[in-house]
């Protein structure tokens, strides 16, 4: 075998194990991203809103909600604001926006995910494909002229 067949078909396996590589990559982040396209506010952080608060039930936002107020730090005598003075309907109205908002991003955060991932697995089967046809032409072809010569 030459120089220039072994170097060629280093090159080959090369980018086949490579495409392996990302085809195993790219199905974790698939699932992943399945997983949190099911239930957004479970997912990846999805649970916690701008202010910190759990979004999955009400009751944990407002258990959240207040316990963040509270730890806080205010000066001395100054007044109490935020989720002290506010009523249960104020409370549920902010509730429902950032739970809205949150299952919006996070449904098309992971449907971007799942295309991106199976773009490359596709580019991955190909890659690996080709370039594994190629390596057996390749082997053959040695295989052939070192028979002959």
């Amino acid at each position: 075998m030459n120089r220039n067949t072994w170097i060629a078909t280093a090159y080959g396996y090369i980018v086949c194990i490579v495409a392996v590589i990302t085809l195993l990559v790219n199905v974790s982040g698939i699932i992943d991203a399945s997983f949190d396209r099911a239930r957004p506010l479970q997912g990846r952080g999805g649970a916690f809103g701008p202010s910190g608060a759990s979004l999955t039930s009400f009751e944990a936002f407002q258990a959240t909600y207040n316990e963040r107020e509270r730890a806080a730090v205010r000066p001395a005598g100054a007044p109490t604001t935020g989720a002290d003075t506010l009523s249960t309907a104020e409370l549920r109205r902010r509730y429902e926006a950032l739970r809205a908002d949150r299952i919006a991003q996070m449904s098309y955060s992971a449907s971007q995910r799942i295309v991106k991932h199976t773009l490359l697995i596709l580019l991955a089967i190909v890659l690996f494909a080709t370039h594994w046809r190629w390596v057996q032409r390749q082997r053959d072809a040695a295989g052939s002229a070192g028979a002959a010569g």
